[in-house]
């Protein structure tokens, strides 16, 4: 890790723009729920067009991506019917190293529900970090529909708050904000755990697809134009 935040001072990008996306990701607390909605800060990249190819068990979907470069999804659903597609990197608490690292799936609940086996089935265990803790038991279920576990911190909100899901204006020296973004920029870079989501017909809201596989990507090169799409990409986004 200092090794990478080392390269990335050393490299010719802006720390006021580096800055601009910690204090981007920064303003957003941890998920939140809401009935079957998870409120979901994250970071978000839309896929191109798709080419296919296929065997006999699954089809493999190739896309590129202005950040990630080309992106590989292999699943059995058809997702050329969707019209648009996006790649989210949901880890924002590990991204800011607000807690101490946890692992995704570690605990998933017991029980289900019909709706739940209907809808989704069993998730895989995605590879990259989360650090929100669910401790009601109705939210480590939704939660689990996404693929998702946390480690420490409860957040529910009432769907008219929109703006409980901000934090408080941090109070950090520039020095310390600016090394703190540096390693942010130090863990963006690292391969991590991509939710694949589509828009949920009229509704305001996304949904997951392709959840039968892991979907592991990595931002290829850390450039001005990367950090400008990265910080377009800082997003709230409502999840069924």
């Amino acid at each position: 890790m200092e090794t990478i935040t080392t390269r990335l001072r050393g490299a010719s990008l802006s720390l006021d723009l580096i800055t601009k996306l910690y204090d981007r990701l920064d303003q957003f607390r941890v998920p939140s729920f809401s009935g079957k909605w998870m409120t979901l800060p994250c970071v978000t990249f839309k896929l191109g067009p798709l080419s296919i190819s296929s065997n006999r068990s699954e089809r493999v979907f190739r896309a590129e991506t202005t950040v990630l470069g080309t992106v590989e999804i292999r699943t059995e659903e058809d997702l050329s019917r969707f019209k648009s597609l996006y790649l989210v990197h949901p880890w924002v608490d590990f991204l800011l190293d607000r807690q101490s690292v946890g692992s995704i799936l570690e605990t998933l609940p017991e029980e289900s529900t019909d709706e739940q086996s209907s809808t989704i089935g069993e998730l895989p265990s995605l590879p990259g970090p989360s650090t929100t803790h669910l401790a009601a038991p109705r939210s480590r279920k939704l939660a689990s529909r996404f693929g998702l576990s946390f480690g420490r911190q409860t957040a529910t909100r009432s769907r008219d708050g929109d703006d409980v899901s901000l934090r408080p204006p941090s109070s950090l020296s520039q020095t310390d904000k600016q090394m703190r973004a540096l390693r942010m920029l130090a863990r963006l870079s690292q391969p991590f755990g991509a939710l694949l989501l589509t828009p949920s017909g009229n509704v305001a809201a996304y949904r997951r697809v392709a959840t039968e596989r892991a979907i592991t990507v990595q931002v290829e090169e850390i450039t001005p134009a990367v950090l400008n799409k990265l910080i377009e990409g800082v997003s709230v986004l409502d999840v069924l």
